[in-house]
């Protein structure tokens, strides 16, 4: 009877190591299920509230940036951040951490911050939304606002500029006109990045002259240099014009290189000499502010200045022959015009010991035009022509010219302007530069056919065209922050 039971002993002991592998199993299974069910399916229910707040935050951004747009912002540059940043699809998950953007400059940063890696959007006249180093959206690219004008994608940027003494005439400005320009123009370049680049050009039709000879890195030390070096410019009644730039400026002068194939014939106005000194700089954006919108000269073949010198000599005899004294007509009238303009000059200095603006003209005989006569009056001064030595019967001024010299050319049409800045366009740069102009007006100037020309001269070479006045310098000055 004893011997069944070391047999059902040994049977339950056999059967322990299976029990123990089913209890193993069965405890696994459990751990299984429970992290199937609280990691997969918990992981959807976390997506899901992730997409739904990731949403919230898209539309709270999506706000600010167009808030950003109304007041002048240019979050809108960078829209393929924002997407990558605010992407609610399931690969988002996915993506490694991005990386930091650098925060754009601001002449004032009055704007709000929009998230990791947008940087700080600010309002103020040419502030730059470079986007740093590297990445898709370019290298040291910035959105650039000039006198209203915006510009994006900036980085090599030249300014040419008018500094005759016309563009300060009371028909235009006076005086304080370029005082205006020249601080915009400081402003603007004071909030460059330090990778961008720029360059002055300065023309008065007598001369053109740079601040570089090439372009220049936007430094600390190269902008306090270009503060310098602008701050004379049309700064003094005594020194206006070419004579305000400082001696190591260096010089340019036109020419034609063949490489160019410029018409031989076409004498291009100062305005587009400028353009052509810019585009040797290899820029992508130029800023133009001129007062005279001329397309320049074509030559006259040499058989035409010929009969135009044998015309002047013919009549100059005619004039000898009817008993007219030339030589002493001559220097009556230069003796008036030199009393004229010592009595002008003396009235400016009232004017400036007053504290007032002076006037500013660019021929002595501008002055007994009736506008400025009016002005005159107004100031509480006058003043007349001599004309003693030199009227005729009539007692009428002789305003002949008694000079040997005759046209060598004659109003060139603005096609050929259109021509010869295209042949620029496409001899000096591997990518078309934008132009923009400014042309300097006055409340009463006629340049209905000027501006339609200048429009269609722009919008041929990437950039916008706007008339400028000084009531207009003005406003955008009082916009400033």
């Amino acid at each position: 009877m004893s011997a069944p039971r070391p047999n059902l002993y040994r049977r339950l002991t056999a059967s322990v190591p299976i029990l123990i592998t089913v209890i193993v199993h069965i405890v696994l299974i459990a751990i299984a299920g429970y992290f199937v069910t609280e990691q997969i399916v918990g992981k959807k229910k976390t997506f899901e509230a992730a997409a739904a707040s990731e949403s919230i935050v898209q539309k709270q951004v999506e706000h600010r940036l167009q808030v950003a747009r109304k007041g002048g912002g240019s979050a809108s540059a960078s829209p393929v951040s924002a997407s990558r940043i605010f992407s609610t699809a399931e690969n988002a998950l996915q993506m490694p951490a991005m990386p930091d953007l650098p925060s754009v400059g601001a002449s004032s940063l009055s704007g709000m911050g929009f998230g990791k890696g947008m940087g700080s959007v600010g309002t103020g006249t040419g502030y730059n939304t470079g986007l740093g180093n590297s990445g898709s959206l370019g290298r040291g690219f910035m959105s650039m606002s000039f006198l209203g004008v915006t510009n994006q994608r900036v980085k090599k940027v030249v300014f040419v500029v008018d500094i005759s003494t016309g563009l300060m005439d009371i028909r235009k400005g006076g005086f304080r006109a370029f005082e205006i320009l020249r601080t915009e123009i400081s402003r603007l370049i004071s909030q460059l990045p330090p990778t961008s680049e720029f360059n002055v050009v300065l023309f008065d039709g007598l001369t053109l002259r740079l601040f570089s000879q090439s372009l220049t890195l936007a430094t600390v030390v190269n902008k306090t240099a270009f503060f310098d070096w602008i701050k004379p410019i049309n700064a003094s009644l005594s020194t206006l014009g070419s004579s305000s730039i400082p001696a190591s400026s260096p010089r340019w002068t036109f020419s034609r290189p063949e490489n160019l194939k410029l018409d031989p014939e076409y004498g291009p106005a100062s305005w587009v000499q400028g353009i052509h000194a810019a585009l040797e700089q290899k820029p992508d954006t130029v800023f133009v502010i001129t007062g005279s919108g001329g397309a320049g000269q074509i030559r006259l073949s040499d058989e035409t200045i010929a009969r135009h010198r044998e015309a002047r000599a013919k009549q100059l005899a005619e004039l000898k022959a009817s008993g007219l004294d030339i030589a002493s007509i001559s220097a009556a009238r230069n003796k008036a015009f030199a009393k004229l303009r010592a009595e002008f000059d003396a009235i400016n200095q009232k004017l400036l010991a007053q504290g007032k603006d002076p006037f500013v003209i660019q021929a002595t005989r501008r002055v007994l035009d009736a506008d400025f006569q009016a002005a005159l009056k107004r100031a509480g001064f006058t003043l007349s022509l001599d004309t003693t030595g030199w009227t005729d019967k009539a007692g009428q001024p002789i305003w002949t010219d008694f000079s040997t010299n005759v046209a060598m050319s004659h109003n060139a049409g603005f096609s050929d302007v259109l021509s010869h800045v295209s042949k620029l366009q496409y001899g000096l740069l591997s990518e078309r530069a934008s132009l923009n102009l400014f042309l300097f007006v006055g409340p009463g100037e006629k340049t209905e056919a000027t501006e339609k020309n200048l429009s269609t001269f722009t919008a041929k070479n990437g950039g916008k065209f706007n008339l400028l006045t000084t009531r207009r310098l003005e406003e955008l000055t009082r916009k400033k922050p």
